[in-house]
């Protein structure tokens, strides 16, 4: 399998700084995992969060790139859910995340 190269957007420093004030807002927890946490603590505890997602994709709101109100924080498997198009006929638990961002 051929590794995905980050878009130019990501690598840029202002979306560096951005994409490190969102995760520390966010307490590096997966928002996703949380959220269902306080629903139901059955559900197991949150995970850590390793990627920050833009709600509004970049692609059709390019101004809200660098908007923290359009980031949250998740977690490879919260953010694989939330993009399913791109693991169509893969085995989503095994799946990569496809994600453009560098890890910390």
């Amino acid at each position: 399998m051929r590794k995905k190269v980050p878009a130019p957007f990501y690598l840029t420093g202002a979306w560096k700084r951005v994409r490190l004030q969102r995760l520390r807002r966010d307490g590096y927890v997966c928002q996703d995992c949380l959220k269902k946490w306080l629903e139901d603590p059955r559900w197991g505890a949150p995970r850590r969060a390793v990627l920050v997602h833009h709600i509004q994709p970049i692609e059709s709101h390019p101004e809200l790139a660098l908007d923290e109100n359009n980031l949250v924080s998740l977690c490879d498997g919260c953010h694989n859910q939330r993009h399913p198009e791109r693991h169509q006929g893969k085995d989503r638990a095994a799946a990569p995340s496809g994600m453009r961002v560098i890890q910390v």
